[in-house]
């Protein structure tokens, strides 16, 4: 799950920033971008997320996002499986909206060559170069 966890983080602050809109579900004004084909029967976790954001709620109510959680999770993910920590500064808002399209156009897909993802990433603002990132 752990993996898991990561890349729903990476698949939410990829295509509107670190906001949660991944989460989000259909309704009269969202196409979600759950239903992205790179999301679509791919990325899994929500129930974790959900799970971990109803017990936050019990304690405190409407005080943690549930981008925040996200963010937290992917990090103690990859801290649970022996990886590399980070500081994760809280305070995000969650989104209201979700974009099917800019999902679709700003994901990753498997089969993009070398040019294609690094043409994305450096829209992201990231390099080929290594340097400390702070999501």
């Amino acid at each position: 799950m752990a993996a898991s966890l990561i890349r729903l983080h990476f698949h939410d602050c990829f295509v509107q920033g670190c906001d949660a809109s991944i989460l989000l579900d259909d309704s009269s004004t969202i196409q979600r971008e759950k239903n992205v084909p790179n999301n679509l029967n791919s990325v899994r976790g929500y129930e974790v997320i959900d799970d971990v954001k109803s017990q936050v709620e019990s304690i405190c109510p409407g005080v943690v996002s549930c981008a925040d959680i996200l963010a937290v999770a992917a990090r103690d993910a990859s801290v649970a499986v022996g990886g590399p920590t980070w500081t994760v500064n809280l305070g995000r808002r969650d989104s209201t909206t979700s974009s099917f399209s800019q999902a679709a156009a700003n994901l990753p897909n498997f089969s993009d060559g070398l040019d294609r993802l690094i043409s994305l990433f450096s829209t992201k603002g990231l390099t080929t170069h290594y340097k400390d990132v702070s999501i």
